[in-house]
């Protein structure tokens, strides 16, 4: 199963496009900190993670602040057939309080 959840902070949005069947699509970034458990040994973890959302998970993201922290729910799939780096696909977001 492909299912991704990521505690990050929203750290960049582009601008709305559409796709030519009139989707709303937003690019973003998001910023993780934190640790995890690798053989016993708690290793720290920092990464940008680039993201998309696609559909009415959008108006979510639009919404968010800069430096909002949220858990993001989604999946990784290739950029494109061609361009095999992984992009995090937003399906859910919960802002954090």
């Amino acid at each position: 199963m492909n299912h991704f959840n990521l505690t990050a902070i929203l750290v960049s949005k582009d601008a709305i496009r559409f796709t030519p069947a009139g989707i709303p699509v937003m690019h973003c970034q998001l910023e993780h900190s934190g640790q995890a458990n690798e053989v016993g040994v708690a290793r720290k973890i920092q990464m940008i993670v680039e993201a998309i959302t696609i559909g009415p998970v959008q108006k979510d993201l639009e919404r968010m602040d800069l430096g909002a922290e949220a858990v993001f729910e989604g999946f990784l799939a290739p950029k494109t057939l061609r361009n095999q780096r992984l992009v995090f696909h937003i399906t859910h977001i919960q802002l954090k309080n």
